[in-house]
């Protein structure tokens, strides 16, 4: 099953709404968080796609690739945007209509950075099958020769001896990096920009 990560999307940290915050104020604050919430999840989808070619729809709501997981309300004034946590098929990638069993692909994970992987190939995974979501149903793979590892870092998960099915990034990798150069760091400054202004406007102030 799929391992999934949350970012909290918490703000308004100068006020005190545990002790006599009035209704109107918890109300606003929540409709702030929530309206702030959806527009930067839209807002991240485009700033992932802009680092990985992913299609539309892998970071969309619907396929649960990154979507609002939690709503903000009067007494819970917090909201959270949940990522896809599962590794993408690197064939999410590949360019083209490579024939399965024949070494050389082209992928692009970068958009406009397209590389050229002289001895991977295509596999045909079983259908419906949790190890990736792809495209075409089919995995990019590559046999190893004994003793020969893997390089440059490449997230592959074994199938059989010698055999490797290879990965690029998850979503939740893009959006939440470790090192804290993810997407959703960067929406930071945006984010408590917005939750202000939208708070005082909905408050009329």
């Amino acid at each position: 099953m799929a391992e999934q990560f949350a970012v909290f999307v918490e703000g308004l940290k100068d006020l005190d709404f545990t002790k006599g915050a009035s209704d109107k104020i918890k109300r606003a604050a929540s409709q702030a968080i929530n309206t702030v919430t959806r527009d930067k999840r839209a807002r991240a989808a485009k700033l992932i796609r802009d680092q990985v070619n992913l299609p539309a729809r892998y970071v969309s709501p619907s396929g649960k690739g990154l979507y609002v997981s939690k709503m903000a309300s009067p007494g819970s004034l917090e909201s959270r945007i949940t990522a896809r946590g599962r590794p993408t098929s690197l064939a999410q990638f590949v360019q083209g209509s490579p024939r399965v069993g024949k070494a050389g692909v082209v992928v692009e994970v970068q958009p406009g950075k397209a590389r050229f992987m002289k001895r991977v190939f295509p596999i045909r995974l079983p259908q419906g099958s949790e190890l990736t979501a792809t495209k075409y149903n089919l995995g990019l793979a590559i046999r190893l020769r004994p003793g020969e590892r893997l390089r440059n870092k490449v997230t592959a998960r074994q199938v059989s001896k010698g055999l490797y099915l290879l990965y690029g990034p998850s979503v939740d990798q893009v959006f939440r990096s470790l090192d804290g150069s993810g997407v959703a760091n960067d929406l930071v400054p945006e984010i408590e920009r917005d939750l202000s202004d939208q708070f005082l406007r909905l408050l009329e102030l």
